[in-house]
């Protein structure tokens, strides 16, 4: 079963192909709802039409990297600030305890 938005975005963008606008809309609508594979799928079709193909590699092409991130964004752990802090204090301390020790042996 299709999205029924998926279909009317993607026949606006067959309609007017080199309209940025709505590719666009097409494909920030697909990241939102979970459905780049979709999106995917139908700019694949497209690859082979001799007109079309080179645009459509171009969009496959910017919807893996969308993809890559998504997944790159779900595989990170989340950090709260109070660890972020924590690190930034323990490089910080470390930095000025490598900087008294590198002071101390210079004045030797």
């Amino acid at each position: 079963m299709t999205d029924p938005a998926v279909d009317v975005l993607w026949k606006k963008a067959l309609d007017a192909w080199d309209d940025e606008a709505r590719h666009g809309a097409f494909i920030e609508y697909c990241q939102a709802t979970g459905q780049l594979l979709e999106a995917a799928v139908r700019y694949r079709g497209m690859a082979g039409d001799h007109a079309r193909g080179a645009s459509a590699q171009k969009r496959l092409g910017g919807i893996a990297v969308l993809a890559l991130s998504a997944l790159e964004t779900a595989r990170a752990p989340e950090r709260s600030g109070l660890a972020t802090l924590t690190r930034v204090a323990a490089i910080l301390l470390f930095l000025a305890g490598s900087a008294a020790l590198l002071f101390a042996l210079n004045r030797r």
